[in-house]
């Protein structure tokens, strides 16, 4: 089935529902639909550029992996190079075993049972947790053609909201102050979608940035079915903050098909997801895959925002990442801008902004990020060329 839907501008809000419809405990809504029928009435963003979602993949249980993320899994879809797929995704949180459930955890919490959604409900009655980490993901999506030694290009089109609440949890010993917090605290808060803001308290307030913490393809056979927490080559939980609607990424590919994951919705974040979680949220992503062929072999995802390129580093120590994203900086440079490593070495420090992703997912992430606008002749990502540590 094709949607035609208008593409949102960098950061925009997707409106509550996805693909085929949010289904609540209570009730099933095509909010998608009716945003459709906004754009034919010509009510929603201004925006010209259009797409069409050529594959909704559903987040039932048969589609998901808990905990892992599993190069071994039959793909879920196979598509064509220069596909639109919309991806339903839930959020762990509120299916844990440190948790009573979906029902009971956000009931309590305040939230009606008509707005709990049905696909997390399934997923905790019929899928078994049985990878290492804690997040249900969803895949792999086969890119037909796609073989070890290609790009794969996803671009973020849009992400749609599929409940209007998360949960922030910091769980005993674990985050950044493991000996200060000793307790597991989760908090359930709701969300203003006409406003696009999360409200903490009556007094607080954050802006909703949406995107999603994990996007990856498969590693290699020889790596295997891998925890879902720590961020790798293939992506991952890289838990990158402003990698949301308008952000393309550039993974090196590992396995035939490319096989991509994606999961771990986040309605925001800040830099560092210093108490464990971000605020963990049901997503529906729309992603479009462009395989590059006969391209220079790459080390690391890469991506890029109509301002900026960003890359990574990512380590079980938080020095070595830090090394790691300024050795991927200086060779996107000498690869992307023709510059020695020298030069570009000098231009990381005079315009460079390095900063720490999380530091609570095993392997500790930094993304460093080079503006765009201080290259007079431009600068835009060529994917053949993206090329090996220099």
């Amino acid at each position: 089935m094709k949607r035609r839907r208008l593409m949102k501008a960098a950061g925009a809000l997707g409106v509550l529902g996805a693909g085929t419809g949010s289904q609540f405990l209570g009730e099933n809504i095509d909010l998608a639909a009716a945003q459709e029928d906004e754009t034919e009435n010509g009510q929603a963003d201004d925006s010209t550029d259009s797409y069409e979602v050529d594959t909704v993949v559903e987040s039932t249980p048969e589609n998901v992996v808990w905990g892992a993320i599993d190069p071994t899994k039959e793909p879920v879809e196979r598509v064509e190079s220069d596909s639109v797929v919309q991806i339903e995704t839930i959020s762990h949180e509120g299916i844990l075993e440190d948790q009573p459930g979906p029902e009971e955890f956000f009931t309590n919490a305040g939230i009606p049972e008509s707005e709990i959604l049905e696909d997390q409900v399934r997923v905790y009655d019929e899928v078994p947790h049985d990878g290492a980490g804690p997040h249900v993901v969803t895949g792999p999506v086969y890119i037909e053609d796609a073989e070890p030694g290609d790009v794969l290009e996803v671009e973020v089109l849009d992400i749609d909201f599929r409940v209007p609440y998360g949960a922030n949890t910091m769980r005993q010993r674990k985050g950044g102050l493991p000996s200060e917090f000793t307790w597991n605290d989760s908090e359930v808060i709701e969300f203003d979608l006409d406003r696009g803001v999360a409200e903490l308290s009556d007094t607080t307030e954050i802006p909703l940035e949406p995107f999603q913490g994990i996007m990856a393809v498969g590693p290699t056979a020889t790596t295997g079915r891998v925890n879902s927490v720590p961020p790798g080559p293939f992506g991952g939980n890289i838990d990158i903050q402003g990698t949301g609607v308008g952000t393309t990424l550039y993974f090196p590919v590992f396995a035939p098909g490319a096989l991509f994951f994606t999961g771990d919705g986040h309605a925001l974040q800040g830099n560092g997801e210093v108490d464990l979680t971000a605020l963990e949220t049901s997503l529906t992503p729309t992603f479009r895959f462009t395989l590059h062929k006969d391209a220079q072999q790459m080390d690391w995802p890469v991506a890029e925002t109509d301002e900026d390129v960003y890359v990574m580093g990512i380590n079980d120590d938080l020095d070595n990442a830090m090394e790691q994203a300024l050795r991927e900086a200086i060779s996107l440079l000498v690869h992307q801008k023709d510059m020695t490593p020298t030069e570009a070495y000098r231009l990381l420090s005079l315009a460079g902004d390095f900063n720490v992703s999380q530091i609570v997912d095993i392997n500790k992430g930094i993304h460093g990020k080079i503006p765009k606008s201080i290259f007079t002749d431009g600068f835009e990502i060529d994917p053949q060329t993206l090329g090996e540590s220099f």
